[in-house]
This record gives structure tokens, C-alpha cells and sequence, in this order.
């Protein structure tokens, strides 16, 4: 389960770096939104779900 919480993490971080192209005009302003904020809430997810796993190990 933590490594599922580590992949979550990740996606979200790769996604909010994704959000980096609207400077550069590549993306329109509410899919960085979308990413930016998606992003956000799959890393807290992840690290969630990393939190639970430590937990029900103890």
C-alpha cells in the first residue's frame, strides 16, 4: 500500500509540473487549473494513503 501511495504521489507531482507548459502557451488556462488543482489533491491522496499504511502497520 505504500508503494500505491508513492505512485499517487508521483502522478500528482508529474501533473502539477505538466501545469508548467501554460507559461510557454502550450496548454489553455483551465486545463492548467485542472492540472494544477487535480495535481494537488492526487499527492495529498497518495500521501494519504502512504499515512494509513504506516498506521495499520503499528
Amino acid at each position: 500500500m505504500i508503494k500505491l501511495g508513492w505512485a499517487l504521489t508521483s502522478i500528482g507531482f508529474i501533473a502539477i509540473i505538466c501545469g508548467l507548459l501554460y507559461p510557454f502557451g502550450a496548454i489553455a488556462k483551465e486545463t492548467f487549473l485542472v492540472l494544477l488543482i487535480g495535481g494537488a489533491l492526487i499527492m495529498f491522496i497518495g500521501s494519504m494513503v502512504r499515512t494509513f499504511a504506516i498506521l495499520k502497520k503499528k
